[in-house]
Parts: C-alpha cells; sequence; structure tokens
C-alpha cells in the first residue's frame, strides 16, 4: 500500500443559499491509500489545507480506497487542532471497512461520522444556529 494520498480543497458549496465561509466550514476530500507510508505527509498536506483560522471541518473520505491505524492516528491529530480551534470535525462517504473500524474502536462519535457531505454540513448548520 504505497500509493499517495491527494488533499483536495473543495470550493463548491452543496448548500448554496449558505456559503462555507459564512459557516467557517473547510471541505477537504482525500483520494487514494492511507498507510505508514503516506500519513506523516498527509498529516503535512492537512495542516496546509485547513489553515490558522478554520473552526469545522468535513473530510469527504468517497475515493480513500484504504487506511491504516497510522491514518487513524492522521485523522486524531487533526480532530485535536480543529478542537483546538472551538470547531469541530466530520468525515463523509466512509468505506463500509473504515466505517466499521470507527465503530469498533469507538471513534465514530468523536468524529461525528455522517453519510454524505451535505448532512455533515447539515449538522454544522444546526450547531451554529443554537448557539
Amino acid at each position: 500500500m504505497s500509493a499517495a494520498v491527494l488533499v483536495t480543497a473543495v470550493s463548491d458549496n452543496p448548500l448554496e443559499d449558505n456559503p462555507l465561509e459564512q459557516e467557517k466550514v473547510s471541505l477537504l476530500a482525500l483520494v487514494g491509500e492511507l498507510d505508514y507510508t503516506n500519513a506523516e505527509r498527509l498529516q503535512h498536506d492537512l495542516q496546509e489545507a485547513i489553515g490558522p483560522e478554520v473552526c469545522n471541518l468535513v473530510i469527504d473520505l468517497t475515493d480513500l480506497s484504504f487506511c491504516d491505524s497510522t491514518g487513524i492516528q492522521v485523522f486524531l491529530t487533526i480532530r485535536k487542532i480543529t478542537q483546538d480551534r472551538g470547531g469541530s470535525i466530520a468525515l463523509t462517504n466512509l468505506q463500509p471497512r473504515l466505517e466499521k473500524l470507527f465503530h469498533l474502536t469507538g471513534l465514530a462519535p468523536a468524529f461525528g461520522i455522517q453519510p454524505t457531505v451535505i448532512d455533515a454540513l447539515k449538522v454544522f448548520r444546526a450547531r451554529q444556529s443554537s448557539s
């Protein structure tokens, strides 16, 4: 498993009536396989992609075909960074095997796993309107 994982910032907001900027959400998509050979690079790339001010982060994993324990560690690190800024993280469109891993390890609630990007954005929107 040595294929690179690409981080793509997604600029199109599926909820056009409420722009991502107003919701303070960064939407990223990962493509490829995530394992010990590229986890450190991915962590660096994710930190650059989210920048210094993002409060909430949605990561679309539709095209992430593999993730081992070092990949989970990257997600935990990015979650901590996001929380330290007062935000939250949501993972969306997980492959069944990865979703099962998050549930078995008890990490699913910590990552606000949602079936789709739109569902994650709606959760963030509901949190903002209730605060």
